[in-house]
This record gives C-alpha cells, sequence and structure tokens, in this order.
C-alpha cells in the first residue's frame, strides 16, 4: 500500500487505527510523511483527529499510546511464555516429533516417535553426520512429523 502511493492512483488512505500503521512513533511518522510526499492523506477509521494544533498534540499522543501498547503486550507475552516453559507447558502448537500436548497443555513424550528421537541423538553422539542421519531415517521408513520424508531440515 505504502509503495503504491508513489503510484498516485489515490489520495487518501484510511487505517483502521494508528496503531496499524506502525510499530512506533518512529515507523508512523516515515509511513505518513512517505504518503504526504506521495500527495496522500492518511486518516483513521476508529480515531477522529481534527485538523489544527488539537490534532497534532491528539495525534503524538494517540502514536505515543500505541508504541507504549505495542512494547507492553510483547512483555506480556514473553512473560507468558517463559512461565509455561518453566512449567512444562507449550508456548506453541507445534513441540516437534516426539512430543504430545495433553490436556493440561503439558509437553509429555509421545511414545510412538521417542525411538525416533533416540535414534536420532544416539546416531549424531556417535559422529554421524546429518546427511548420514537423513538416510538412515530414510532407509528404516521413518516419518516427520506430518508423515513426509525426513530431509535435512527435518
Amino acid at each position: 500500500m505504502l509503495k503504491d502511493t508513489e503510484k498516485r492512483q489515490f489520495d487518501t488512505i484510511i487505517v483502521w487505527k494508528i496503531d496499524h500503521f506502525g510499530r512506533n512513533r518512529e515507523e508512523i511518522a516515515i509511513n505518513k510523511m512517505r504518503c504526504r510526499k506521495n500527495g496522500v492523506k492518511v486518516m483513521y477509521a476508529t480515531e477522529h483527529i481534527p485538523e489544527g494544533p488539537t490534532g497534532i498534540i491528539l495525534e503524538a499522543i494517540l502514536e505515543g499510546y500505541a508504541e507504549y501498547y505495542s512494547a507492553e503486550l510483547a512483555e506480556k507475552v514473553i512473560r507468558g511464555h517463559r512461565e509455561n516453559a518453566l512449567k512444562g507447558k507449550a508456548t506453541n502448537g507445534n513441540v516437534g516429533l516426539g512430543f504430545h500436548i495433553d490436556e493440561d497443555k503439558k509437553i509429555i513424550i509421545d511414545e510412538l516417535n521417542a525411538p525416533t528421537i533416540r535414534l536420532i541423538f544416539e546416531m549424531f553422539d556417535e559422529g554421524y553426520k546429518f546427511a548420514d542421519i537423513v538416510t538412515e531415517l530414510n532407509k528404516r521408513g521413518l516419518k516427520t512429523q506430518k508423515g513426509g520424508k525426513f530431509n535435512k531440515n527435518r
């Protein structure tokens, strides 16, 4: 959208809220300046910013609040992930081959695939290269978590 302002095909961008136009005050200012340079006005669907001095200070406050909210949310997410990890709980839905998430969101060993994981670690510990491990896993007909063949990335 910002790149399209250079084509001058429209004269207004309507953004839902200020915090949807950038992650921080600097990015929001750069995005607005880019639009202004290309003759495109920025308006907000859920925030009325009047013209003139009052609008300038209101917009600055809303931009500061948007940056504050983003930073605070990031801290909360990191804290939540850390607390879940300390409790042995999953922080997302992908725990990798050899594990499951139980009804309490605890990470538990998947006994069906645990032998594959043990084999991988044993081969690595014995000095096998990744390519050799992958070849051996595929030779044995073992599958990735999604049921595919192993490769250097899986």
